[in-house]
C-alpha cells in the first residue's frame, strides 16, 4: 500500500490528515512552531524492510533518505547519492557515490553497507518481507528468492565506504523512482542489535531522513517527527517538529481543523463539497496514480467463477459511486491502470484509451454473466462476503456495492465485513476471504506495476489468480532487456485487455486527494505520485 507503493498496499481511505483554518490558533508569533498533523490509522512498523501498509510508508518517507528522494512537486534529485547516475552496462549497472556528510541520527555517516544490509535483508527468505520483490529487478533476486543463492549474491555492493554499485538483470525504466521511493538504507549496527525488533518502536528505529521518530509504537495515537539535526540537508528542513495524532473519524478531524488545532488534511467524503464553499482558497485537487478494486480469492469455488465477477463489475454504476456516495474527488476506474502519466510512447495515448474493453455500467451484460454464472456453479442463489477495513469511507464503499449487487443479480447476497487494517491484511495473506476491498497506489508511472499484481509469482497478488496467456505476456514486459519502448508498452495493452476480459481484479475508483492546508503554511505539494513532505513546510 503505499505509497508507497509509498508505494505498496493501500486500503481504500489512505491518510487523513487534519488542518486548521485561516484563523487557526498557531498563526502568529514564532516561525519555530510545531507543525500538527493528524493520520488515518496508526503505522504498523518503522522497518523499512516490512512494511507493505500505506501508514508506515508515510512514516518511512519522513524519516528515511534513500539514494534518491523527491520534490514537492515529484521530481526525482539526489538524496544519499551526490548526483543522478547513468546506468553502464546496457543500463543494468548503476555506481553510485554517496555524500560523505549523510548521516544517521546518531552521528555515525551513512555507508554504502547500509544500503547492501537493507537490500539483502528484504530479500532474505527468513525475513519474510510481503514485499520482497521490490528488488525484482536485481540481479540475482529469482535465485535468492528460491534459497538456491543466499541474500549476499543479490546484484548491490559496497565498492568503499561512500561508494555502492547495483547491477540488475535487465533494464528497469522506472528505476530511478524506485530508489527515490522503495530503496531505504537500513542502520547496520542497530539492525545487529535489535533484529527482528527493528523498528517495532522508536527507540529501535535509526533515522537518516530529514526528521526521527519520537515516542512511537504501533499501540500509541500520537507520535513526534522531530527535525533531524545530523541530516546533510538540515540547513533547509524550516519546522522543528511536526506532532502526528491518530484520528479515525473525520468529522473529529474537521472539528479540530476549525478549531485550528491542525494545519493540514486529506477530506473525504461529504466534506469535499462542504469544504470547498467554507474555504475556496485553502482547498487542493490532485488526481492520484491510485485506484481502489475488489480482489475474488480465486482459491474459493464461488469467486473462482469468472461471469460471476464480470457480473459484478458490469452491476456498478461507477460514476454514481464517485459522485453521489463517495464524494471526495474521486473519478471512475477505467480499468486496473489509473489514468495520468501511463502514456503510449509512439502516440502519446493514454494506456486505458487503447484497450478493448471499460468498465462502465451494463445491467443487461451483468445479468447475461450471472446467468451464465448460475449454470456454471449449478445454483440459483450465491452468498458473497465483502471483506473491508473498518473505515467510514470503507464502509461506504461496501455498502453501495451490496446494494448494486443484490439489485442487479436476483439470488445473490452479499454480506459485509468490517475489520481493523491489519486484520484485513491478516486475512488477505491467509486466503480467508471471498471478496476484499483495498487499493494500490504506486511509487513510478509504468502501467506495469498494477499489471504485475496479477502475475503468479507477486507476493501480493491476493487474486490467487493465474492465466497462462498473462504470465506468457507479463514475462515479456518484464524482460526489459529484449522488450522495450513501443513493443514493450503493446504487450502491456495486451496482458491489460486479457486481464479486462477475466477482471480477477474489479477496478472500482481512481483517486483524487482533497486537501485542505492553511494559507499560514507553505511548502505543501502533492503530485500523481507524492503525498505530503514535512521537510518543505514552512510557516509563511
Amino acid at each position: 500500500m503505499k505509497k508507497s507503493f509509498t508505494y505498496g498496499l493501500l486500503v481504500t481511505t489512505a491518510l487523513l490528515l487534519g488542518a486548521c483554518s485561516s484563523k487557526g490558533s498557531q498563526s502568529s508569533g514564532s516561525k519555530q512552531k510545531t507543525l500538527n498533523v493528524s493520520i488515518a490509522m496508526e503505522p504498523s512498523t518503522a522497518d523499512p524492510n516490512t512494511y507493505t501498509d500505506v501508514y508506515s510508508g508515510s512514516m518511512l518517507t519522513q524519516t528515511l533518505e534513500g539514494l534518491y528522494h523527491t520534490t514537492n512537486t515529484g521530481k526525482v534529485v539526489p538524496g544519499v547519492a551526490t548526483k543522478l547516475v547513468k546506468p553502464t552496462d546496457h543500463g543494468t549497472t548503476y555506481t553510485f557515490n554517496l555524500r560523505k556528510n549523510a548521516k544517521w541520527q546518531n552521528g555515525k555517516p551513512v555507508t554504502a553497507q547500509d544500503f547492501v544490509t537493507s537490500f539483502d535483508r528484504q530479500v532474505d527468505p527468513k525475513t519474510k518481507s510481503q514485499y520482497a520483490n521490490r528488488f525484482i529487478s536485481f540481479k540475482n533476486y529469482t535465485a535468492v528468492q528460491k534459497g538456491t543463492k543466499k541474500p549476499s549474491a543479490l546484484g548491490v555492493k559496497a565498492l568503499g565506504k561512500h561508494q555502492l554499485q547495483i547491477k540488475l538483470s535487465a533494464p528497469d525504466p522506472d528505476f530511478n523512482f524506485k530508489a527515490a521511493g522503495e530503496y531505504y538504507p537500513i542502520n547496520t549496527a542497530a539492525v545487529k542489535k535489535w533484529g527482528s525488533k527493528y523498528g517495532t518502536s522508536s527507540t529501535k528505529t535509526v533515522s537518516n531522513g530529514p526528521f526521527t521518530l519520537q515516542n512511537w509504537d504501533p499501540s500509541k495515537g500520537s507520535w513526534v517527527y522531530k527535525k533531524n539535526k545530523e541530516y546533510w540537508d538540515a540547513k533547509d528542513v524550516k519546522i522543528p517538529d511536526a506532532k502526528v495524532q491518530v484520528v479515525k473519524d473525520p468529522t473529529t478531524a474537521q472539528n479540530l481543523f476549525a478549531g485550528g488545532k491542525l494545519q493540514e488534511t486529506l477530506i473525504s467524503g461529504g466534506f469535499v463539497k462542504q469544504d470547498a464553499k467554507r474555504y475556496p482558497k485553502e482547498i487542493v485537487y490532485t488526481k492520484k496514480g491510485t485506484l481502489s478494486f475488489l480482489n475474488f480469492n480465486s482459491e474459493n469455488k464461488t469467486t473462482s467463477n469468472k461471469n460471476l465477477r464480470l457480473a459484478v463489475s458490469n452491476s456498478l454504476n461507477r460514476q454514481q459511486l464517485a459522485k453521489n456516495v463517495m464524494e471526495d474527488g474521486s473519478t471512475p476506474a477505467k480499468s486496473f491502470v489509473p489514468d495520468g502519466e501511463n502514456t503510449d510512447p509512439n502516440n502519446g495515448k493514454n494506456f486505458n484509451s487503447e484497450l478493448n474493453t471499460n468498465t462502465a455500467y451494463n445491467k443487461q451484460k451483468a445479468q447475461q454473466y450471472w446467468q451464465a454464472a448460475q449454470k456454471q456453479l449449478g445454483t440459483k442463489k450465491v452468498s458473497l462476503n465483502l471483506l473491508t477495513e473498518d473505515s467510514s469511507d470503507q464502509k461506504k464503499l461496501g455498502e453501495y456495492i451490496q446494494s448494486a449487487v443484490e439489485s442487479t443479480l436476483k439470488g445473490v447476497t452479499v454480506t459485509l465485513t468490517s475489520v481493523p487494517q491489519q486484520q484485513q491484511l491478516s486475512r488477505m495473506f491467509g486466503k480467508k476471504y471471498q471478496v476484499t476491498a483495498l487499493g494500490w497506489s504506486t511509487d513510478f508511472p509504468d502501467p506495469s506495476d498494477y499489471l504485475n499484481l496479477m502475475t503468479k509469482a507477486n507476493s501480493v497478488n491476493f487474486t490467487h489468480w493465474s492465466n497462462p496467456q498473462y504470465e506468457k505476456l507479463m514475462a515479456k514486459v518484464n524482460n526489459t532487456a529484449k522488450y522495450q519502448g513501443e513493443q514493450r508498452w503493446k504487450l502491456m495493452v495486451q496482458a491489460g485487455n486479457v486481464a479486462m476480459s477475466q477482471q480477477p481484479i474489479v477496478p472500482t475508483l481512481q483517486h483524487t486527494d482533497v486537501h485542505l492546508v492553511s494559507s499560514k503554511v507553505g511548502g505543501l505539494k502533492y503530485s500523481f505520485l507524492t503525498d505530503s513532505q514535512y521537510r518543505y513546510a514552512y510557516w509563511k
